[in-house]
């Protein structure tokens, strides 16, 4: 996973010292550290707090901390980004990566939740349990938000959306109108090399099944149900779209640990079908056989979720405080 904003500031913090680039003595602000690196204060402050616990710096009558345990003398001076720099590292931190590997954590554990029944999720308490901050922790929320995971209810608390039987058949119902008329849409757009590097990344993958990741499934079934239909050209219907995204979700979180791939074709030949289709520019064929894939996959999809829902164990998260079943 990648680091935290935390642990990227505390590593520079630390080289910088280190190098001697942060000389002993030199006052440490919040303040001056947070314009440098672009973030808030508060993992700042919470990352001069631990290397005051680790000796690295010190406390002092004024404002901020020293550098070193018992410096000599006190050096009053702004850092710059280049006192960061000359010690081979960055005045920057890595946000995207970071918020991208949280987010994938918190996603695992909302949609298995979201399988067993209702759920509250606190915002402060996902805030302290990813270490991070409230910024990150609402960019997170937000995010499944728009994938139908979630849904705000009062400030700093959000439900997490119950993914019964019902939900699915009306998710899926949903794709079945939508996902057919946009691969058609999509037969007289979409370039032939990309449906040749999508069959190609069928072959590899059938070739080795079932020793493949399930990221490596839930890439191929974005190759389908996200990639493809973006060439349909209409944004909005692929907004609408967005909404049904848990259906993925279930297979993705479920084929990670929790149960084993299936024994014979996942869904191979039905992808196939539908990129040999676009490939002859035959829309009504790919529309029909993508039509008949959703009917098909649905009794797959609801088995999943039924039986993960009756013989699944569950480890919820401290954010999580379950409510009951639907």
């Amino acid at each position: 996973m990648a680091k935290t904003l935390k642990d990227q500031l505390y590593d520079a913090l630390l080289r910088s010292m280190a190098s001697g680039h942060l000389e002993p003595g030199l006052v440490l602000l919040e303040g001056n550290i947070a314009d440098i690196f672009g973030m808030s204060r508060s993992p700042v402050r919470q990352t001069l707090g631990r290397l005051h616990d680790e000796g690295a710096i010190s406390r002092f009558e004024g404002r901020g901390f020293l550098v070193g345990r018992e410096p000599r003398a006190i050096v009053r001076r702004s850092l710059t980004a280049a006192d960061f720099r000359a010690a081979g590292g960055q005045a920057s931190v890595k946000r995207t990566e970071s918020w991208r590997a949280l987010a994938e954590k918190v996603e695992h554990d909302v949609v298995l939740c979201s399988m067993k029944g209702r759920f509250e999720l606190n915002e402060l308490q996902l805030a302290k349990s990813l270490d991070v901050s409230r910024a990150t922790t609402y960019r997170i929320l937000l995010q499944l938000q728009s994938l139908g995971v979630v849904e705000k209810i009062k400030y700093s608390s959000w439900n997490v959306v119950p993914l019964d039987d019902d939900r699915l058949h009306q998710l899926y119902e949903a794709r079945r109108q939508l996902e057919p008329f946009m691969i058609a849409h999509a037969c007289e757009r979409i370039a032939d090399k990309e449906i040749v590097r999508y069959l190609e990344r069928l072959d590899q993958a059938q070739a080795r099944y079932p020793a493949v990741q399930a990221s490596q499934l839930d890439a191929l079934e974005n190759d389908l149900h996200h990639e493809a239909l973006e060439s349909g050209g209409n944004a909005e219907i692929l907004i609408m779209l967005q909404r049904t995204r848990p259906i993925l979700l279930i297979s993705k979180h479920l084929l990670d640990g929790e149960i084993e791939l299936p024994p014979g074709d996942p869904f191979f030949a039905a992808h196939r079908e539908v990129f040999e289709a676009m490939r002859a520019r035959r829309s009504a064929l790919a529309s029909s056989a993508l039509h008949r894939h959703l009917q098909a996959s649905e009794s797959l999809v609801q088995e999943r979720l039924a039986n993960f829902r009756h013989a699944g164990e569950l480890r919820t998260p401290r954010y999580l405080r379950w409510l009951g079943q639907r």
